[in-house]
This record gives C-alpha cells, sequence and structure tokens, in this order.
C-alpha cells in the first residue's frame, strides 16, 4: 500500500505545479496590465528548444557510440546536459523577445513571459509525473494496478510500486517546492534576456546562459554523487533568492526611469 501522506503530498505539489503558474500569470495580466501573449510566447520558449528540440537531441545522440563513450565521464554528462539547456532555452527566449513580442518590449511582459516559461516546465517535468504517480498509487492501493497499468509498463511496473510504497512522504512534496524556486530563477533569467533586446547588449544573453548553466551544472553532479536531494534544493533556493532580488531590484529601477520620464516630459510641456 501506497502511504495516505505519501498520496497527499503528491497532490500538494501537482496543486502547487498548476496553480501557482495561473495565479502568477492572473496578478501579472489583470493587475499589472502585462500581455497574454506574452505568457503563451514564455510557453513556447520552452516547449520548442527543450520538448521538441533538445530532448529529441539527446535522446538520439544517447544512441550513438561516441556519446556513450564521452558519457561515462560525470563530468561530461553534467557540463554538456547543463550547457545546452543553457543554450537551448535562453536562444528560444532571445528569439521570443526579438521577434514574436519586439512590440511588446516591457518589463511587465519579461515577467508574464518568464510566469509562462516556468510554468509550463513545471507543469511538463513535474505535473504530468505527479498526476501519473497519483493515479498509480491509487490503482496500488484498490488492487487495480497490475491488472491496468502493469502490463502496460512491463518491466517498469515493479521499480514503480517499490518507489512508491518506500520512498518517504516528504521527499514527494520536494518537487513542488523545487518548482518553485524554478519559477522565481525563470522569472530573473526573463529579465536578463529582455534587456538584451531592449538594449541590444549581447552581454547579458550570453550571461543568462553562463547563469542558468551555473544553475543547473551544481545540481546535476550532487545527484550523480549520490549527494541528499535536500542539499540540491538548497543550491536552488539559493539560486531563487538571488534571481527574486535581481527582479525586485530591476523593477524598482524601471519605476525610476519611468518617474524620470514622466517628470522630463511634464518639464518639456510647462
Amino acid at each position: 500500500m501506497v502511504n495516505s501522506l505519501s498520496i497527499l503530498a503528491m497532490l500538494l505539489s501537482a496543486l502547487v505545479v498548476f496553480v501557482l503558474p495561473t495565479i502568477l500569470a492572473v496578478i501579472f495580466i489583470r493587475r499589472r496590465g502585462a500581455s497574454l501573449v506574452a505568457v503563451g510566447v514564455g510557453i513556447l520558449g520552452f516547449f520548442v528548444p527543450q520538448v521538441l528540440i533538445r530532448i529529441p537531441a539527446l535522446q538520439w545522440l544517447g544512441q550513438q557510440p561516441f556519446y556513450q563513450e564521452w558519457a561515462a565521464q560525470p563530468w561530461f554528462v553534467a557540463v554538456f546536459l547543463s550547457l545546452t539547456a543553457g543554450l537551448f532555452e535562453e536562444t528560444g527566449r532571445w528569439i521570443g523577445f526579438r521577434y514574436l513580442l519586439r512590440n511588446r518590449l516591457q518589463f511587465k511582459n519579461a515577467l508574464a513571459y518568464g510566469v509562462g516559461h516556468g510554468g509550463i516546465e513545471a507543469i511538463f517535468l513535474v505535473g504530468l509525473s505527479y498526476v501519473n504517480l497519483i493515479l498509480f498509487s491509487m490503482m496500488i492501493n484498490n488492487g487495480t494496478f497490475d491488472a491496468v497499468a502493469a502490463p502496460q509498463l512491463g518491466l517498469a511496473a515493479e521499480e514503480i510500486r517499490t518507489q512508491l510504497i518506500s520512498t518517504p512522504s516528504y521527499l514527494y512534496l520536494v518537487g513542488g517546492i523545487e518548482r518553485v524556486f524554478a519559477i522565481a530563477v525563470q522569472l530573473g533569467l526573463s529579465v536578463l534576456v529582455f534587456y538584451s533586446v531592449k538594449k541590444q547588449e549581447s552581454r547579458f544573453y550570453w550571461l543568462a546562459v553562463l547563469l542558468h548553466t551555473l544553475v543547473n551544472l551544481p545540481a546535476v553532479l550532487l545527484m550523480s554523487a549520490g549527494v541528499g536531494i535536500l542539499w540540491i534544493e538548497l543550491w536552488v533556493a539559493l539560486c531563487a533568492g538571488v534571481a527574486v532580488w535581481y527582479v525586485i531590484r530591476s523593477q524598482k529601477q524601471e519605476q525610476q526611469h519611468s518617474i524620470l520620464a514622466g517628470s522630463a516630459e511634464i518639464g518639456q510641456n510647462s
């Protein structure tokens, strides 16, 4: 039997993953006047580079002998996966701002883009997985798992059953908490790339690629080294804190620029 606390933890994490991006999108759109289009472009900015291009490319590479030989080195895998994630996502972000949002280059839309990007990432990586785990847990507990799910899962069925039964309940909360941190990071990176396009300075784009890589790299290395998941989440939380600080700081600067621009316009008209 799957512990009822485990199922509750899965439900809470899934709720966070699906509801938080929705709440943030409503706040930015209704209260700050951001564009729904920016949220949609943010969704595309993750889905196309990652789901349609990078993940299939990684699956193809995984079948190639030369890559399998290189992948035997943990450092190579960590650096390669982290760097390609940064390159693909930040390039998609840059294309989104440069071409799809070129008439909407406002700070509020940078945040809306980040919500779309981080939200669909959370749903794709965690939300959908947790929905499946909840369904499997309920099947295990009501005795239908072997008849309904196991034939389709094949050899993975017993592994999934063991994982659901033996994993400590609190660990199922980690997925939802991590996505909160990850969305914060995506907001910060979106603001960086927004400035890259708005100010036409490529250094902001490359800084976003570097920071994206540095967020992922320690987490991948710690995971491959078998370090406890809580230490990994501590690193992601630290990155999220820096991202939130950057977003708040940038927002204050934008407000100051707006005030100064308004004062200058009044002075010219008086």
